[in-house]
């Protein structure tokens, strides 16, 4: 907003107006309107605001507020207008206006006691708080006179006249419900002969619906607003959480429970929530089945609007069903020319109808952030999908003349696709996984203990030299016993241990930023397919937009954390003495003395080579020589050129707008959905972790023996 806005507050026929601050509280804005009426005290008023196509939103707290500005952003508006209501005024109003006189009008009111008026402004803390004015209060408007018009025909009707009924307190039932003609009547019609009833009809020359018939008015007893109603159902909910389910794809039933409760003063059941959720989201991300007739179009879309773009799109010739999907975009194989020469490969669980896979590859930038590089969908993760993937990855990472280091965990297929496809490449295994598989070696001992192996197993794979590794081996070899030597002899120690790695994996020793990619794309991953690319496709756009856009303040040669990490490595070394051999060797004189070889970028320490950054020891033998700056010696890739390279030429926006005549012109070319069988029961939304991943296996307790553990009564050993 350009210019400071303002509030139009009306009160009676009254209006005044007041500038509005970001920093302002409800209560700032009561306190405005008490000084602006001067009758008006607080606590004796309710406040409503409007906006086009909503005339009566409530204005009771401070996130009423917050809304509010929100929704000023979203209609870029200046002003927004806020009547100023007395509490309790329509019981008052309409006390008087079915009087018959001024002696019943007073009668009425002497029987009241005076301690009903004045009573609760003595009260204090114990004052019962003012009504409270709900989302729903609208719904009473919803069925008003005959000739109503419903544009929305008879879904607008049903819906309008469900919520009525929810609003004022009664129920109804159909007397004929369909496409051209409803009755409805009111439930008490037999039993207390209630004779509250509308008819509505369908225009045969618009298709809207009006109501044709309706008397208002209930004879019956017992027509209350409750918390809980007979009709208030799953599509009632729907209906009031599309829009919002559109701005937060990960919107719990829990959270809609509390949202109708405080919004709406309704309850409502999970069952109704959760149901409501899944009709939601049928409505804004469509079927899941036709979400994959989409992905033909897409794939053409990518490949005219980011040239250069790897798409392809695996479809089943004989059955015409989906099989496989790979996409890497034009800026992501430009960037990634620019980023450590190392991909994190991992796979991640689809949560959507028709299940999958997505298996992923995720680069690393200078700055040590993760950058999205490729990702494919699969049915599954087996042997022939993985060769499938890494096949494209050597499609194009194979014109970039890069060898490229892969780290991922020991899945059997990725294994043996890497070492097919790119067999002069160095892969590592993540170090996490491994150290929750020694976990499980010693499930049933103390948790002290397993640490401890833990712990000496980590110092193996760190060791940085030979000599180091044999030293660490024999502790840990002492402390684990035969389970950890067993486990060692299928662990190839180019794998894992520093010692004996070939290539470089640039200090990296677990698969953390694939797993960031994952959860950062988490919530996507429940829609269905076209949706789940088409948002990581934004998502992806809009991070590489914004990184683009940070990176010009920076004032490094290095990206921050490299500048931080290279001025942290050279105060180490400040006070250590410094021994030439030639003009590219030397000794550096630390608590143990090092050789620094500075053509071919080396130290005894080995941490030059392992982390492929100058060390501590290097940089001072560096700054002995003095003849190249010490910038000289750091790969270009952690540099803030290499930094702006990398995202310097983006995801370009896929427009749909012609979308709709292609699928006109194309709805012969449907693609079908994977095959797949739902499991029994309850969908689950989240992964149970496997015993290598550190997952709890659930406690049996045996019928024979009674104890809980891990057998039963047919393997109990148990003497009894």
């Amino acid at each position: 907003m350009d210019a400071q806005p303002y509030a139009r507050c009306t009160y009676m026929d009254e209006t005044f107006m007041f500038f509005l601050d970001i920093k302002h509280s409800f209560s700032d804005i009561v306190r405005e309107v008490c000084l602006g009426f001067k009758s008006l005290k607080h606590g004796s008023f309710d406040l409503r605001y409007a906006f086009p196509g909503y005339s009566s939103c409530v204005l009771s707290n401070d996130v009423d507020l917050t809304l509010m500005w929100r929704c000023m952003y979203d209609f870029k508006l200046q002003s927004v207008d806020i009547l100023v209501k007395d509490c309790g005024s329509s019981s008052v109003s309409s006390m008087v206006t079915h009087a018959d006189d001024y002696s019943c009008i007073s009668s009425s009111i002497s029987v009241l006691p005076s301690s009903i008026v004045d009573g609760p402004e003595y009260l204090g803390h114990y004052r019962p708080e003012p009504a409270r004015i709900y989302l729903t209060n609208e719904w009473q408007g919803f069925i008003k006179h005959v000739g109503q018009k419903f544009e929305g025909g008879a879904l607008e009707f049903r819906q309008k006249l469900t919520k009525y009924a929810i609003e004022l307190g009664f129920t109804f039932k159909f007397k004929r419900n369909n496409a051209q003609r409803i009755i409805a009547e009111c439930a008490k019609r037999e039993s207390e002969h209630c004779k509250w009833h509308v008819r509505a009809l369908k225009c045969a020359v618009n298709d809207f619906f009006y109501i044709k018939e309706l008397d208002n008015n209930h004879t019956c007893k017992g027509v209350l607003r409750e918390q809980t109603s007979s009709h208030l159902g799953s599509h009632v909910v729907k209906s009031e959480i599309s829009n919002e389910l559109k701005a937060n794809p990960t919107l719990k039933p829990r959270q809609i429970m509390d949202r109708f409760k405080h919004s709406f003063g309704l309850d409502i059941s999970y069952r109704s929530a959760w149901y409501a959720r899944e009709l939601a989201r049928k409505d804004v991300h469509g079927d899941d089945g036709n979400s994959y007739s989409q992905l033909l179009w897409y794939r053409d879309a990518i490949l005219e609007s980011n040239p250069g773009s790897y798409c392809r799109v695996e479809i089943n010739p004989l059955t015409n069903r989906f099989e496989r999907l790979f996409i890497c975009f034009s800026g992501c194989i430009q960037g990634f020319q620019s980023c450590i020469p190392l991909l994190f490969v991992d796979a991640a669980h689809l949560k959507s109808k028709y299940k999958g896979y997505m298996l992923c590859a995720t680069g690393k930038n200078g700055n040590q952030e993760f950058f999205p590089f490729a990702f494919a969908i699969v049915d599954s993760e087996n042997n022939a999908n993985w060769k499938w993937f890494f096949d494209h990855l050597y499609n194009i990472l194979s014109t970039q003349g890069r060898i490229v280091t892969f780290v991922m965990d020991r899945n059997g297929g990725l294994l043996n696709a890497v070492a097919s496809v790119f067999p002069d490449s160095s892969h590592s295994y993540c170090y996490y996984h491994l150290k929750e598989n020694v976990r499980a070696l010693y499930r049933n001992l103390s948790g002290y203990f397993v640490n401890k192996v833990v712990e000496e197993f980590m110092k193996v794979a760190y060791s940085p030299t030979i000599a180091s590794y044999n030293f660490n081996l024999q502790s840990l070899k002492r402390e684990g016993g035969k389970p950890i030597e067993s486990f060692l002899t299928h662990l190839p120690l180019d794998k894992w241990c520093n010692a004996f790695f070939r290539g470089s994996r640039y200090g990296e020793m677990a698969n953390s930023i694939a797993e960031s990619f994952n959860s950062w794309c988490g919530p996507l991953r429940e829609l269905p397919v076209f949706d789940f690319l088409e948002g990581l496709r934004v998502k992806v756009m809009e991070n590489m937009s914004e990184r683009k856009v940070e990176c010009k303040k920076w004032n490094t040669v290095l990206c921050p954390p490299m500048e931080a990490l290279l001025k942290k490595f050279m105060d180490v070394g400040r006070h250590w003495s410094i021994s030439m051999s030639s003009e590219t060797l030397l000794e550096v004189h630390a608590k143990k003395s090092v050789a620094v070889d500075l053509e071919n970028g080396t130290c005894s320490c080995r941490q030059w080579q392992i982390n492929s950054f100058p060390c501590s020891h290097a940089l001072a033998a560096i700054q002995k020589v003095g003849d190249l700056p010490v910038y000289a010696y750091i790969e270009y890739f952690h540099t803030c050129q290499s930094y702006i390279e990398a995202y310097a030429h983006g995801i370009q926006p896929i427009p749909n707008i012609d979308k709709f005549y292609v699928d006109a012109a194309t709805s012969s070319a449907v693609v079908q959905p994977p095959l797949v069988r739902r499991p029994s029961g309850r969908p689950k939304s989240v992964r149970m972790k496997s015993a290598a991943e550190g997952g709890t296996r659930r406690a049996i307790r045996c019928g024979r023996c009674g104890q809980l553990g891990r057998h039963n009564k047919a393997t109990c050993t148990t003497p009894i």
